[in-house]
């Protein structure tokens, strides 16, 4: 018996000897060059090893699965099944991955704050740590080139577009007002905070065909994901406070968030060109859910409500005459979307946005009411139909319900002006990589306006071309729509849509992990653009789309974070020409927000011992144009150049043994007089001839501390 069992297992072990299937190979590139490290092992095993220097390796498995897997960075994956129970010699020849880190990536028009694409010129934490943007991620935003620090504007504009040619999404759906409301003489600015969002990509013009409604610019915000741990923090600030809890579970995460500004404490203590009566005041609550399914999709709700008022006097240029601004607004805001893979290579993407925005404003002697309502529903759909070939394809619906009250006094008529809009929406878009070096972007979009009862089709195209080592060259074109906006629409309903053709040709070499320099030159023509004629500016007649323009120039990005080690530093550069035959006037002019000049050089220097960061910003822009009008004609004038240096220090340390940050920052240090220029007062003088008043900063300088505490 005992011999037996000793036959028996003997003849077990001999089985197993030779069963073992063996590989002996080599790997080497498409040129026949060896590739050390290459990770070669049996699927679903733990059996493998890498290549030495000569690209040769050894494997051997006892598993039944005798599939051989290589795989190497920048390179596609090999897979062959390998007869069983012998030794077998390979040679494996890996293919360069065309979808590499260093493949050709479209980036024209495109600037992002993030780390997924050479598109990113920015970190996410920069725009908090940009002196001078005091956590308003617009602010930093406006230290790239193409845009315009308009101090006494607050929103984009972006290379020769007004405010309103921008549009604003998160996660893909439309965030209806992005901003506070505007008055006059005084800056607003986002309404987002930064910390809810994981990246941003701004678009300076020849964006995806996904997206329309913007002559200008895309402004694409990107929330973040699921939270996986909790947390709790607490912001104590000299304008006001905040507090923000995350509670984490399983696959669930559920974030409160509170804020509170009041600028009262610090207007009492400083000179403002305004008599404040009522200092801005705002609050703001959201709720942010994230939920992540089985399947490795992910769901995210975010709601956020916020109330804002405030109540200022202003020198009317006539005597001693003064007129009164009074703002208070209740905004809501909020999305719910879904993103879940469907097999292994199409992905579903889809969600509904709605926002509600409500200003009531007092200018002067008059009242104005507004109540305005998009809800926005998107399904996208996006499949790899190869490695190197990826479509896009989806619709869209978007509801906008705009209605207003308007009084030229208390005891004047109250109009009525309102417009609805049906705005239906289609796109579908292709990206091909040829290889590692050439890349084309190609897309349609169709849309349909129920108010103008037309619809257009919009073509886009960008490719890109690898030029050597870490650079590149990019080429778009793309024709661009949007409805003329609320304030013409709520009057005339009979125009067409106003459109932009961009032509934009750039060159990118580096990368914002070391050094990065990015040269890009367009072309923007404006046709279809809104004109009226007469004094009467709420007849619908008056309107028409008579209007022309163009925008053309050079934009330069730098940023170095290798030359000096803690110091990072960007320099923007924009030159720009641009005139449009639009609203009131009979020919072409330079619109008067736009500096032909504007030059940022932004600096940030770490130092470990202390634990803090130093940062600076300073900005110049050449004078821009003011108009003077008469019944027959205007008269152009030049204001001044503007400049102006921001200072900041954070500071890491522990409070009461909690992580902490402390941060002051200092607007404007060297206390420049900026005068933008000179714009029409709300009433003339005693002969009757228009009143203009200087357009200037409402407070020269601008200090802010803060106390930013992590309990958790």
């Amino acid at each position: 018996m005992k011999t037996t069992i000793i036959i028996i297992y003997l003849f077990s072990f001999y089985f197993v000897i030779s069963s073992q299937t063996k590989v002996i190979g080599t790997v080497v590139d498409k040129k026949g060059k060896p590739l050390t490290g290459v990770n070669i092992y049996f699927k679903d095993t733990y059996d493998g090893s890498a290549s030495d220097l000569e690209g040769n390796f050894h494997i051997e498995t006892n598993s039944e699965n005798t599939i051989i897997i290589a795989r190497f960075l920048g390179y596609t994956k090999f897979e062959q099944e390998i007869e069983p129970d012998k030794i077998s010699k390979l040679l494996i020849v890996l293919k360069e991955n065309i979808n590499s880190i260093d493949a050709v990536t479209i980036t024209a028009g495109n600037f992002a704050a993030g780390d997924e694409s050479k598109a990113s010129v920015l970190k996410p934490l920069d725009i908090y740590t940009t002196a001078g943007a005091v956590g308003n991620a617009i602010g930093a935003l406006t230290t790239l080139p193409g845009t315009q620090p308009a101090n006494d504007d607050g929103r984009l504009l972006v290379r020769g577009g007004e405010a309103y040619e921008t549009r604003t999404v998160i996660d893909g759906l439309l965030a209806g007002s992005p901003y506070f409301t505007k008055v006059p003489d005084v800056p607003t600015r986002g309404r987002f905070s930064p910390s809810l969002f994981s990246g941003t990509m701004f678009n300076t013009g020849g964006y995806s065909a996904e997206y329309g409604q913007a002559l200008s610019s895309i402004l694409s915000l990107k929330s973040n994901d699921l939270a996986t741990k909790d947390m709790l923090s607490l912001s104590l600030m000299s304008i006001g406070g905040g507090a923000e809890y995350t509670n984490a579970w399983d696959n669930n995460s559920l974030s409160i968030i509170l804020n509170y500004i009041n600028m009262a404490p610090y207007y009492g203590l400083i000179d403002t060109k305004q008599d404040w009566e009522k200092p801005v005041e705002s609050g703001n609550s959201a709720l942010v859910y994230r939920h992540k399914t089985k399947n490795n999709g992910i769901l995210k709700a975010y709601l956020s409500s916020d109330a804002s008022k405030l109540k200022y006097n202003s020198y009317s240029g006539v005597d001693d005459i003064w007129y009164t601004t009074q703002v208070k607004n209740l905004n809501h805001y909020g999305n719910i979307t879904y993103k879940q893979a469907i097999g292994e290579k199409t992905c579903i993407k889809t969600g509904i946005s709605a926002t509600s925005d409500n200003p009531d404003i007092i200018y002067d002697t008059q009242y104005i009411k507004t109540h305005d309502v998009n809800i926005e529903t998107r399904l996208t759909l996006v499949h790899d139909l190869s490695q190197s070939v990826n479509l896009r394809y989806g619709v869209s619906h978007t509801y906008t319900n705009y209605k207003q009250s308007y009084q030229a006094n208390i005891n004047a008529p109250t109009f009525l002006p309102k417009y609805t809009d049906h705005l239906s929406a289609a796109f579908i878009e292709s990206e091909i990589k040829f290889n590692k070096n050439i890349a084309l972007r190609t897309g349609l979009r169709y849309e349909y306006a129920s108010v103008l009862n037309k619809s257009n089709f919009a073509p886009r195209i960008a490719m890109a071309f690898n030029t050597g080592d870490k650079s590149q060259v990019s080429v778009s074109y793309g024709h661009f729509y949007q409805n003329p906006e609320d304030d013409v629409l709520k009057f005339a309903k009979q125009l067409n849509y106003e459109n932009a053709h961009h032509y934009i040709l750039g060159y990118q070499k580096g990368s914002v992990k070391s050094r990065l320099f990015r040269l890009e030159s367009y072309y923007k023509q404006y046709n279809n653009l809104v004109s009226y004629r007469g004094e009467d500016y709420y007849l619908g007649t008056n309107y028409n789309n008579s209007g022309y323009g163009h925008a053309h120039g050079i934009d330069l990005f730098w940023r170095d974070t290798k030359t000096v080690k803690q110091l990072d530093y960007w320099i923007s550069y924009s030159f720009i020409n641009s005139e449009r035959q639009y609203k009131s006037f009979k020919t072409a002019v330079q619109p008067d927000f736009i500096s032909n000049h504007v030059l940022s050089i932004v600096g940030k220097y770490y130092i470990p011992a202390i634990n803090c960061q130093f940062g600076a910003t300073y900005w110049l822009a050449s004078d821009r144009n003011w108009y003077e009008y008469t019944k027959q004609n205007y008269t152009t004038h030049k204001g001044a150049s503007t400049n102006e240096l921001n200072l900041n220090i954070s500071y890491l340390t522990h409070l009461f043994n909690y992580s902490t940050i402390i941060h002051f920052e200092v607007s404007n240090i060297l206390g420049a007089n900026s005068n933008f220029g000179y714009r029409r007062g709300p009433i003339n003088d005693s002969d009757n001839n228009p009143v203009y008043i200087p357009i200037t900063n409402d407070i020269k300088q601008f200090a802010f501390l803060g106390i930013f505490i992590t309990l958790q």
